[in-house]
């Protein structure tokens, strides 16, 4: 089991990854919301317009979806990483 020191750089992929995916969902779905709002109305067509704010919606499913394409692309480099370091320090022990 790696120590912690060895897991900074995995947990920042993550954290980092997860950051910049809600900030990128919540800028696409602002552009969404503000451009194309047909889009939001067109996905909850059982949501009367006068309630449906499409630029809240579309930030709101962006900052979501975002984070969540976020977490899962730290997740895969970080476990990437860990494999990688545990490969190279297997091979160095030769």
């Amino acid at each position: 089991m790696p120590d912690f020191a060895q897991l900074k750089t995995p947990i920042a992929f993550v954290v980092i990854l997860t950051i910049l995916g809600c900030l990128g969902g919540a800028a696409i779905g602002y552009l969404m919301g503000t451009y194309h709002p047909a889009y939001y109305r067109a996905m909850f067509p059982n949501v009367q317009p006068q309630r449906l704010d499409e630029l809240s919606v579309g930030i709101g499913l962006g900052v979501t979806q975002g984070g969540f394409g976020g977490f899962i692309a730290g997740t895969v480099l970080a476990v990437a990483s860990v494999f990688a370091n545990a490969r190279s320090r297997s091979g160095d022990s030769s």
